[in-house]
């Protein structure tokens, strides 16, 4: 007897929905870490006189502000990529 097996756009959508709640729970991370650098920026930029740190602290609180603006940029990317796959999902959806 032939072995049963789902459909294939089954099978595709079920893989698309766990990639979805990994990408959403990727998308949670990034978000997170550049928040908290963000802070941690924030705090390093306020507290600490330009005049008296050294050229290469100064570059790492800029460098800070850097990161932080990328991983915002990447989290935003990731969330857009997450709407698009619940609209394709929902398109599936009878």
């Amino acid at each position: 007897m032939p072995k049963q097996t789902r459909p294939a756009t089954q099978e595709n959508a079920t893989g698309i929905v766990k990639a979805l709640k990994e990408n959403k729970e990727a998308a949670q991370a990034v978000e997170k870490a550049a928040d908290e650098l963000a802070v941690v920026h924030a705090v390093l930029d306020s507290e600490l006189p330009k005049e008296s740190i050294s050229p290469d602290a100064n570059q790492a609180v800029e460098r800070a502000s850097q990161i932080e603006k990328q991983l915002t940029a990447s989290s935003e990317k990731l969330k857009e990529v997450n709407e698009s796959l619940e609209r394709e999902l929902s398109k599936g959806s009878p």
